[in-house]
């Protein structure tokens, strides 16, 4: 397996959150999201990261309270509409505002998913709670790609 400087990123990521999450119990909405925010980060797409909250508090919000009302969803159920629900939402977020991700196009397949994981945990703990945590880890996730100067 070669290691690339994308996924040094987000094994740093997911080791900052491994260890976050045994330190204080919070979840940061995903073992690999604080690792692909800061990618997004590192090439210089904040909009993105942007998009990628904003799309995440819709999911949440269109789930619980407008697909929730109309069908019974918990556990699994619930987590696959809000992943569903966030792909789509994406697709007709990006065909109005295209970004390019020409830089991290081999991790579109993660990256589709990280709005619907940012949404479930939004559910589970609170989205000051989520976004607090992920935006720390995400910091840190930077600063130490920036540090030891990996270069996307």
């Amino acid at each position: 397996m070669i290691i690339t400087e994308i996924s040094t990123v987000i094994i740093f990521g997911v080791i900052f959150s491994l260890l976050f999450t045994e330190i204080t119990g919070v979840l940061p909405a995903g073992l690999v999201v604080p690792g692909y925010l800061a990618l997004l980060l590192l090439i210089k797409l904040p909009q993105a990261i942007f998009l990628t909250f904003l799309i995440s508090i819709l999911t949440y919000l269109i789930v619980n309270f407008g697909v929730s009302k109309v069908t019974i969803l918990y556990g699994k159920r619930k987590f696959v509409a809000m992943i569903t629900l966030s792909i789509v939402l994406q697709f007709v977020l990006y065909a109005l505002m295209p970004l390019d991700y020409s830089a991290i196009s081999g991790l579109a397949a993660v990256g589709i998913v990280v709005p619907g994981l940012l949404a479930n945990t939004i559910q589970r703990q609170g989205l000051v709670t989520t976004f607090l945590s992920t935006a720390l880890l995400i910091a840190l996730t930077y600063g130490c790609a920036v540090l030891l100067q990996v270069r996307i």
